[in-house]
């Protein structure tokens, strides 16, 4: 059985004549008669039988057919990422991320795989990260970055499947960010907010959807304490706005309030009792295949490199 072989008959099922697959092949109509009758000797099983509307698939041909398309999309797709692994000139690589995760890693990755692999075509998706998971399943997205729940998570669910891979890449803790004009309470050597005698200081919570707001409400839920809510947003940049009005005090991650308060800012930064699970994990996410596409392999190796950079692990 030769990809020849196999082309021959998919091209014959599909057209139910052997004249028009002839001409679209590019072949002589006696060779591809010949070709049938080989392959039914050899099988032992006729692939075809004749109808008014033309040459129709027997079970055995069925079976043939949808083998010989397998066949013939696993060879194309080889045959692609030979082409695109020697020089990588062109290929595609589709990649999913949080908002969060675009501004923590991303932007820092992409740039330097753009320039390196300029003629591939790189499309970003930014959704939640349930919606990215979707997306990657149904294989729309080649892979994801997404936010990961502490381990001590109760509720926390991975995608079944043994093909199914998460690459943790940064774990980051999460602060209490309050005005200056709030006393929070501290306790031990590292100062760290008591969320259990907070009194009645207000917290800006993010939308019940968000793995942000189901983290810190189970980091309160452990530590015991009952904030009433200010007022309850989505994006992080109100919520820090909110905390720098006074509103509110608010659970972040710590690698993003670093970034983005500015020195003079009247917002205060206190740690949580590295006893409580108050961090995330960013972690990269795809399933493995047989032939993992060489524009993916290229963007894990960089995104390695630029991880070890980080030293955040």
């Amino acid at each position: 059985m030769t990809d020849k072989e196999l082309l021959y008959i998919k091209t014959i099922a599909e057209e139910h004549n052997i004249t028009k697959a002839a001409e679209k092949l590019h072949v002589a109509q006696p060779s591809l008669t010949q070709c049938i009758k080989r392959i039914e000797k050899s099988l032992d099983c006729p692939l075809f039988y004749r109808k008014k509307t033309g040459l129709v698939l027997t079970d055995g041909g069925k079976l043939y057919y949808e083998t010989a398309c397998r066949i013939l999309k696993i060879w194309d797709q080889f045959s692609e990422e030979i082409s695109n692994r020697n020089q990588m000139n062109g290929g595609k690589l589709t990649i999913g991320a949080s908002w969060y995760n675009t501004i923590l890693i991303l932007t820092r990755v992409l740039g330097k795989y753009s320039e390196r692999y300029p003629n591939v075509d790189v499309r970003l998706v930014e959704k939640n990260s349930s919606g990215l998971a979707q997306q990657l399943e149904k294989g729309e997205l080649d892979l994801v970055l997404v936010h990961q729940y502490p381990k001590e998570y109760p509720y926390q669910k991975e995608p079944e499947g043994k093909s199914f891979v998460a690459v943790p890449l940064v774990q980051e803790r999460f602060l209490l960010a309050a005005h200056e004009k709030f006393s929070i309470p501290v306790c031990g050597p590292e100062q760290t907010a008591d969320l259990k005698h907070m009194g009645d200081l207000p917290l800006i919570r993010f939308s019940d959807q968000q793995r942000i707001r189901r983290i810190s409400d189970f980091v309160l839920e452990q530590a015991g304490a009952a904030l009433p809510t200010a007022l309850t947003t989505y994006g992080f940049p109100s919520v820090l706005d909110f905390v720098a009005q006074g509103v509110g005090a608010a659970i972040l991650p710590e690698l993003y309030l670093r970034k983005e308060i500015k020195t003079g800012s009247p917002i205060r930064l206190y740690p949580l009792d590295p006893v409580l699970p108050a961090y995330w994990t960013s972690a990269v996410c795809y399933y493995q295949s047989e032939y993992m596409p060489v524009t993916v392999e290229a963007f894990l190796e960089l995104l390695k490199e630029e991880m070890r950079h980080l030293k955040l692990l």
